[in-house]
């Protein structure tokens, strides 16, 4: 609904916290043995290159739980709270990483934020996985587009340790972004295989080779008009506009077809051959009041959708009425002038060519 209170809460999200603040949550499915120093060099170098990307605001905006056990870490061999390692006399500052802290390193106070942030096997107490997030910012956050890119650069970095520490990240836009990246591919596959079945249908009822390319110009015709008028009216290329633009396509075979199919059948009960204005006016004294009173008809029932303020329903609308009225001025203008136009092309080159024939016999 468009004053629906969810939708403010968005627009303002999107307008001061997105630009702000965009988190990333990366998740460490696979940190193994962190007391190796190689390993922990590794990963400690994925979050820097994280943290300084393009547009992050640092090391300062993360939640990295790491940090603050190593410090602690480095505390406890200091003071010697270790009394093991005290007994045994071995030299805490060697051993950066021990997962046998990580429990009284969570029961500070001051770390129990932490619990919320690591998954500690139950019996052995060891690291099974944990996640961090890290900030970003920019005004050009506000764009979907530009928070898909940023999106794939924190896959294109993560990806390059996917095999040693299985990360993988969350984003609250992630599922959209992905959509919207795929759908170009998605929309045109789906609007070539329409067409086509649209093709096929009308040859197996029309069985007419010029009939079938006509409609089917026509048909990527209105198409492609379709996606340019809402385009101009602030629809953009998303899954609920693929969607009725699927379902308006089915619209658009209607009239071109009957058109297409009449003008060529218009002679079929005539001894003689007919002209092009004969087959014209037969066309469309059969076509043209059915095809408008259709279009009409079918208009006014959708225009009931505009009392429903959802954006579903204001998508529908502007598709449909867009995809009618396109489909009659293909239908009764466009098609009949085409279909005129190549008819007097080739009677004009017949008439030619058998004028030519007996003289150059």
């Amino acid at each position: 609904m468009q004053d629906s209170p969810m939708i403010e809460a968005d627009h303002l999200r999107v307008k001061y916290q997105v630009p702000q603040y965009t988190m990333g949550q990366f998740f460490v499915n696979n940190p193994g043995n962190l007391s190796d120093s190689d390993r922990l060099q590794r990963l400690n170098q994925m979050v820097y290159e994280l943290e300084h990307m393009k547009g992050s605001w640092g090391p300062q905006s993360s939640n990295y739980f790491l940090r603050d056990f190593l410090a602690f870490e480095r505390v406890s061999a200091e003071e010697g709270d270790d009394e093991d390692l005290a007994m045994n006399g071995t030299d805490r500052s060697k051993e950066i990483f021990n997962e046998k802290d990580l429990r009284p390193f969570l029961k500070w106070p001051e770390y129990e934020i932490w619990k919320g942030f690591v998954h500690l096997n139950e019996s052995s107490g060891s690291l099974n996985k944990f996640f961090f997030t890290t900030g970003y910012y920019g005004e050009q956050l506000k764009e979907w587009t530009e928070r898909g890119i940023l999106l794939n650069k924190w896959r294109a970095v993560i990806d390059q340790y996917r095999d040693e520490f299985n990360v993988s990240v969350y984003h609250d836009d992630a599922l959209f972004l992905d959509l919207i990246d795929n759908m170009p591919t998605d929309a045109w596959q789906s609007a070539l295989g329409t067409l086509l079945c649209m093709a096929f249908i009308c040859f197996f009822f029309l069985y007419d080779a010029f009939t079938v390319a006509v409609v089917s110009a026509a048909i990527l015709s209105i198409m492609t008009g379709i996606v340019g008028i809402v385009s101009w009216m602030g629809v953009h290329l998303e899954p609920i506009m693929m969607a009725a633009m699927l379902i308006s396509i089915g619209f658009s075979v209607d009239i071109p077809a009957h058109v297409s199919y009449h003008y060529n059948s218009a002679g079929t009960h005539f001894d003689r051959p007919i002209s092009v204005e004969e087959r014209l006016r037969i066309c469309l004294s059969s076509v043209a009041l059915p095809a408008l009173q259709a279009s009409l008809s079918t208009n006014l029932c959708v225009l009931g959708l505009l009392f429903i303020p959802v954006y579903m329903a204001q998508v529908f609308v502007k598709m449909v009425v867009s995809c009618l009225t396109l489909c009659v001025i293909h239908g009764l203008l466009v098609i009949p002038c085409v279909c005129a136009l190549i008819e007097n092309g080739l009677r004009a080159w017949h008439s030619r060519k058998s004028s030519v024939s007996p003289a150059a016999g």
